[in-house]
């Protein structure tokens, strides 16, 4: 039988598609998530104190309230890229990330930053969430965890770790959306910060997008044999949006969850409205910039399956 207490931690490069796979997943019966308010009151040292049920009632509230009422840390949807009805919305748990590793340079983090502290810390989160929802696992996403499979594995080593690749060419476009969309300056970074980052800020953002893709998964080839074989899933965005039903059974078949449990007439209804990704990148991005892609991204792009049509 599978310890309810192993959490499924979800990983991608920025962009890669983790929010709508952690949207999907969090529909299980069987499965918990972090909630915007949730993510507030776990950062706080003093979480442990307030009974879960009576957060929930709190934040009952909160998701009834109009979001121009409430402050912008639990402003909502967050689920706004499939448009899925939910009790409360997703989050990335930033709030309990930054209590756990205060803020540093970059998000790298060892085995070596998980103290006894921080341990005891991270399973509260996770069996408080559990009650939270009275649901028996934890799904939680969070992209700049591909530079802490090692911190995780010591903390949680027989949890569960999900790598979502998407075809770096559209990764890219979208990095460079996003950032328009956040009205950032040129030269301002933009998503996780790999050890080295700071030697890419004199570069343009669409080399940027795509170091960024590239360390994202040489990260995840380095450090995920610390987990054991049947601990490290691997998906493509691509395959999702395509088969999402077999790629969410695979998925909940390898983190033992039961997969019919899912399939309910809702939740079919959810995943009709998914649909295959079309190759937007081409008209997003300049031959100029395509041709940078080719160079920068051409051998990952082959090992992982996507040929340069």
């Amino acid at each position: 039988m599978t310890d309810p207490r192993r959490p499924i931690f979800i990983v991608g490069c920025p962009r890669s598609g983790t929010g709508i796979l952690h949207q999907l997943v969090r529909l299980h019966p069987s499965v918990a998530w972090i909630t915007p308010f949730s993510n507030w009151l776990c950062g706080k040292s003093w979480f442990h104190r307030v009974p879960p049920a009576l957060a929930y009632a709190a934040e009952s509230v909160l998701h009834r309230t109009p979001n121009a009422l409430l402050p912008p840390l639990f402003r909502g949807p967050y689920d706004g890229s499939l448009g899925l009805p939910t009790t409360f919305e997703t989050h990335e748990g930033h709030s309990v990330w930054h209590r756990a590793l205060p803020d540093a340079p970059d998000h790298l983090a060892t085995a070596e930053a998980a103290t006894p502290e921080v341990r005891a810390y991270l399973h509260a989160v996770v069996d408080w969430h559990r009650r939270y929802h009275d649901r028996p696992r934890l799904v939680w996403k969070t992209p700049r965890n591909v530079f802490r499979l090692r911190f995780l594995h010591a903390v949680f080593p027989e949890a569960y770790v999900v790598h979502l690749v998407r075809d770096g060419r559209a990764v890219a476009a979208s990095i460079l959306k996003r950032r328009r969309h956040d009205r950032q300056s040129v030269n301002a970074w933009w998503g996780v910060r790999p050890p080295d980052w700071r030697t890419m800020l004199s570069d343009p953002p669409i080399a940027q997008a795509a170091w960024t893709w590239n360390r994202c998964l040489e990260q995840v080839q380095a450090d995920a044999s610390v987990f054991a074989d049947d601990r490290v899933l691997e998906m493509k965005y691509e395959s999702l949006t395509t088969t999402p039903e077999a790629e969410l059974r695979r998925l909940f078949s390898f983190a033992g969850l039961a997969p019919d449990r899912f399939f309910t007439p809702d939740n079919r209804a959810q995943l009709r409205e998914i649909h295959p990704p079309r190759p937007t990148w081409t008209s997003r991005l300049d031959e100029h910039q395509q041709s940078l892609l080719r160079d920068a991204l051409g051998p990952a792009m082959h090992r992982y399956g996507y040929v340069d049509e």
